[in-house]
């Protein structure tokens, strides 16, 4: 019973043709592989979105605190909502709440 053949590539050199057995090893191997490559773009993915969605904030926060200096009305309506909303002790504070 012959469990190998020898196969020659295009080259001519040899080569041991893989089992079934192996074969499948192989391919479970190359899968683990993609599934962490998956993982860990996804990762990069959700930390991008993660940034931009932060940075969004921190200007439309910007633009809303300067628009309040100069617009009594939104002043107000800003003065409200944050004092309807903002409920942790440390961000009341910095707002003078």
């Amino acid at each position: 019973m012959v469990f190998w053949q020898i196969n020659r590539t295009q080259d001519g050199h040899m080569t041991k043709r893989r089992t079934p057995e192996e074969q499948l090893k192989e391919l479970e191997q190359k899968e683990a592989q993609l599934k962490a490559r998956i993982q860990k773009k996804k990762a990069e993915v959700s930390t991008r979105k993660r940034k931009q969605d932060t940075r969004r904030k921190i200007i439309a926060g910007a633009l809303a605190l300067e628009h309040m200096e100069h617009d009594g009305q939104f002043r107000e309506v800003m003065g409200k909502i944050i004092a309807e909303h903002v409920t942790r002790p440390e961000d009341r504070k910095l707002f003078g709440l």
